[in-house]
């Protein structure tokens, strides 16, 4: 009894062993390199064996620290000079290290003497693609080959030469080799995951999409699935399902990597979520040396209200890394410089050049187009119109293709606004010569701003403003009673009137509409002679403004003296934006 007992217990002993071996390989697939470190330590610890200092050295080579691979494969050797697992160790570490001569000695070794050893091969073919520099996925998919013909059933020598193949940008047949992977382990979370992530690399977003949450079905612990779906998120520019998705592979993967909380860092600050962007930047303070790191400081203590901290961030990093500056660092420094400006002017000269210098360092044309318009809108909105003007022009310049019925709109404004401060001089003003000149300045600036409006109503045709101000700009440009003789502004006066009355809501135009009734029925009695039709336009005007006195007398309603034109007066009232 006591030896059926002891025969029963070594059998449990050697089954437990072996789960959890498979156990930690199940970690290390799903990144889960922390569980994953500490179950094979105790293993080797626990019980000391070849093959469990192969396993915990091959978890040291899946965390780069080779080192200390190394010594766990020595040792294995140490407990068993025929363990050739622990050779086709220490030729990993050789060509990890870039000696693939070692590397070779080490493989050929151990392939000669096991090289009917489905495991053996296997894991010298993956050896071969686990190193960016150092890789051979020919002879990787020779060994994982000879390894599949021994054992037909070992997913992951499948999932291994799936990985060589994507080595050599073969995307179908590594799809392939993934599928076999099913075939082999039904339901496998990293052969989806790997299925997922080819298709991603092909831009094929929405199998990528099916595949990462297979993977995710399949094993709901499986880290690397959350982590690509949220780069994935994040190519889409769905920012928070993106930063979502990345806080659910580091709580899966349980990573305290540096790097890890430094990309969810960049992942919360795209999701809006600065202080918690703040907050992982805390957590990597002192453990990466990355200046990065400083930028997205800068960056969110920007949008976390503090300039200041802002400022000396974003100063700091373009100090230690020229090399890495991009045309939003700037932008975000001339952001901060503006965010302190309490003078109520909206802006800082100095942090106006920087988001300029940045829209100029700008790949993408659009991106340039709207930082310009960006800073066009300080202008606008501090009174500095002919600024406004001239970086609203640049702006849709840039990038005339997408320029929007609204930049035009402010735009033509700028000019409008811009004309609007020119004074000609009279005969009593020290400058009375340059009258002329100014005088026709002033036009041409009017005149400018017409043809800009007309790219309006181009775009918007259906949009009475639009025709408002052109209407508004030529009558300013031109002299008024030449206007009216000529009805420059009638057509565009007209066709407001057409839309305004068409309104479900005609009084919101109410301001407008007093404008255009009066010139037009000016227009109509001085004009064209049309009395009828003009009578028709004092009666409107009446309407919209029971009041005025030219509409009373006009209709014979009251007596009041000689008055211009109700539209003749300069129109400077400012339309709502659409």
């Amino acid at each position: 009894m006591k030896l059926v007992a002891l025969v029963f217990g070594l059998l449990a002993f050697v089954n437990l062993q072996a789960q959890s071996v498979q156990d930690g390989l199940a970690l290390i697939h799903g990144e889960r390199y922390n569980e994953a470190g500490d179950l094979f330590k105790k293993l080797a610890e626990g019980s000391p064996s070849a093959d469990n200092q192969y396993y915990l050295g091959y978890y040291y080579v899946k965390t780069n620290q080779l080192d200390e691979a190394q010594k766990a494969f020595e040792k294995g050797i140490q407990l068993d000079e025929k363990s050739y697992l622990n050779h086709v160790g220490l030729g990993t570490v050789a060509l990890g290290k870039g000696d693939k001569v070692k590397a070779k000695e080490h493989f050929d070794m151990a392939e000669k003497k096991k090289g009917k050893d489905a495991q053996v091969l296997f894991r010298i073919g993956e050896a071969y693609t686990l190193f960016e520099k150092q890789n051979d996925p020919a002879e990787a998919i020779r060994l994982l080959d000879e390894a599949i013909k021994r054992d037909k059933n070992l997913a992951d020598a499948y999932i291994a030469k799936g990985d060589a193949l994507m080595l050599r940008n073969e995307g179908g047949a590594a799809v392939t080799a993934y599928e076999y992977a099913l075939t082999a382990k039904p339901n496998y979370a990293a052969a989806h995951n790997s299925i997922g992530q080819v298709y991603l690399r092909g831009k094929n977003y929405n199998l990528a999409l099916e595949n990462y949450k297979k993977a995710i079905e399949a094993d709901p612990n499986f880290a690397p699935a959350y982590k690509d779906l949220a780069e994935l998120y994040f190519f889409a520019q769905k920012y928070k399902q993106a930063a979502e998705n990345f806080d659910l592979y580091i709580q899966k993967s349980g990573s305290t990597d540096p790097e890890m909380k430094l990309r969810a860092a960049q992942f919360a600050f795209t999701a809006d979520d600065y202080a918690k962007s703040l907050q992982l930047l805390e957590e990597t303070k002192g453990k990466i040396n990355n200046p990065i790191t400083l930028r997205m400081y800068g960056w969110s203590y920007f949008k976390t209200n503090e300039p200041d901290k802002a400022i000396q961030n974003l100063s700091e990093f373009m100090k230690v890394a020229p090399d890495k500056i991009i045309g939003d660092d700037y932008k975000y420094l001339g952001r901060a410089y503006n965010q302190k400006v309490t003078d109520g002017k909206g802006y800082d000269s100095t942090g106006v050049s920087y988001i300029l210098k940045g829209a100029d360092m700008d790949t993408s044309k659009t991106e340039a187009a709207n930082t310009y318009k960006e800073v066009a809108a300080l202008y606008y909105a501090a009174k500095d119109f002919k600024n406004a003007a001239a970086t609203y022009e640049k702006g849709i310049s840039l990038d005339t293709a997408k320029a929007s019925a609204n930049d035009y709109y402010y735009l033509g404004l700028s000019n409008f606004q811009t004309a609007q401060t020119y004074i000609v001089p009279t005969a009593a003003d020290s400058n009375y010569a340059d009258s002329a000149q100014i005088a026709m300045d002033k036009k041409n600036l009017y005149l400018k701003a017409d043809s800009i409006f007309a790219t309006v109503t181009q775009k918007l045709p259906d949009w009475p403003y639009g025709y408002y101000w052109r209407a508004s700009t030529l009558y300013n440009a031109y002299d008024r009673q030449e206007n009216i003789d000529k009805g420059i502004s009638a057509p565009y006066y007209q066709k407001l009137t057409e839309l305004a009355e068409a309104d479900p809501d005609p009084s919101k135009f109410k301001s407008y509409l007093r404008l255009a009734y009066g010139y037009l029925a000016f227009y109509n009695q001085t004009t064209l002679k049309d009395q009828a039709k003009a009578k028709e336009y004092w009666e409107k005007l009446l309407k919209v403004d029971p009041d005025n006195a030219s509409a009373k007398e006009a209709l014979g309603l009251a007596v009041a003296p000689a008055t211009q034109p109700a539209g003749g007066k300069t129109a400077t009232a400012t339309p709502k934006k659409k």
